[in-house]
């Protein structure tokens, strides 16, 4: 017995398909769709013309064939009884490339993430303006013409990093955390956030690495947690340049260099980034001419200052300290380094779900925002759980 069918628009099933940026064939194939039961005297038909005729409005699917839709293009099942497409969320700059060349496409994941993040910050924004609370005057204050010393020297001040307690921090997680709450204290909205929901809808680093939004009245960063926690800290500081610079974006950059970064706001944001966590001064006077390999003794040097060793072998090449075919050998030791990391992160199980991670992503800031809205009326419980994207029942446990 056939499904019941629904009356959809079809103008909005190839919309939100187009939006995913997913042909035809790749469509149908991650939403299951099947073949249909051919007819006498007809040529079969293929998944993918079964989809198109459910586009042009020759068919319709069932309820269940939409379900699969919905979850494929990353899309409320709502969407698709609207009489029109939706209103397109406010875009963000897109400084990614791909093999050097400029790269704006999105899987359906990273573009549901991306109206997420954008929704949840048009709501703090609307919260921050209903509390009148100050605008903050760091944002924007410094330009692609200053200086890298004196950008990483305002940038310092203004968060209260010292190198001197950088260098007593453990290991690089403590290190995320440690620029992370200096971030938060100052007002800036820090977030990790790198799928929609679970880990099998993970972005890949390579998708996007950072997001930064310039807004002087509520500032946010988003760095991607599928990385490698090193990175991790390089992106944060990265996003941190991109909002004294007063420029919002998306960022996927190479901590190598390998990426088209050769001008404008992402190079300077790099080596904002890399001056921070590794001052020219402090790794001359570390550096030694190497006993061993090349690669084990800038490990020892990453160990030192909290990084990856691909952010020391791209300091050592600007610096002039390495060549650049001994670069050349580093970066694909690095390379093959980074493709076990990701082998290593697909394999693992078991980790917190998302409802339990939520003070992780969404960082005390945010959390302490909503918490204070809800308890004071100007948010509903429903409204703050679906932002954060969180159970109910979790938000009000975090009230209570």
């Amino acid at each position: 017995m056939q499904s019941q069918t629904i009356p959809i628009n079809p103008t909005i099933l190839q919309w939100a398909r187009m939006e995913a940026g997913l042909s035809l064939h790749e469509a149908a194939l991650r939403a299951k769709v099947t073949p249909p039961r051919k007819k006498k005297d007809e040529p079969a038909l293929t998944a993918e013309d079964r989809l198109e005729a459910w586009e042009e409005g020759r068919d319709t699917p069932s309820l269940n064939q939409l379900e699969h839709i919905a979850a494929a293009y990353r899309r409320p099942l709502l969407t698709f009884f609207l009489a029109q497409p939706p209103q397109k969320v406010e875009t963000i700059a897109d400084f990614r490339t791909v093999g050097g060349r400029p790269s704006s496409t999105d899987s359906p994941e990273f573009a549901a993430l991306r109206r997420r993040i954008t929704l949840l910050h048009q709501e703090l924004r609307a919260l921050a303006e209903d509390a009148e609370n100050p605008r903050l005057p760091f944002i924007g204050s410094l330009s692609e013409n200053t200086p890298v010393p004196l950008f990483v020297n305002t940038l310092r001040a203004a968060l209260g990093a010292k190198f001197e307690e950088q260098r007593r921090i453990r290991d690089e997680n403590a290190m995320l955390g440690y620029l992370r709450d200096l971030a938060q204290h100052i007002g800036i909205y820090v977030l990790l956030e790198g799928n929609v929901g679970s880990h099998h809808s993970n972005i890949p680093a390579e998708e996007f690495r950072g997001i930064a939004l310039a807004d002087d009245l509520v500032p946010l960063v988003v760095v991607n947690p599928n990385d490698a926690r090193a990175a991790m800290v390089f992106t944060l500081v990265h996003e941190l340049a991109h909002l004294w610079l007063g420029s919002s974006g998306i960022s996927n950059f190479n901590v190598l260099g390998h990426n088209g970064a050769d001008g404008g706001h992402e190079k300077l944001c790099n080596q904002v980034a890399a001056e921070f966590l590794v001052p020219e001064a402090e790794l001359l006077a570390r550096w030694r001419t190497p006993d061993g390999t090349l690669s084990s003794s800038i490990d020892t040097i990453a160990r030192y200052f909290k990084v990856s060793g691909a952010v020391i072998g791209r300091r050592l090449l600007d610096m002039n300290i390495i060549n650049s075919q001994e670069y050349t050998s580093l970066f694909a030791i690095y390379k093959a380094r980074w493709v076990k990391h990701k082998e290593k992160m697909s394999l693992q199980d078991g980790a917190p779900g998302p409802t339990q991670m939520v003070k992780y992503r969404l960082g005390e800031k945010t959390l302490h925002t909503f918490i204070s809205a809800a308890r004071e009326g100007r948010i509903g419980l429903q409204d703050a759980a679906r932002l954060m994207n969180i159970p109910v029942n979790r938000f009000e446990q975090a009230l209570r």
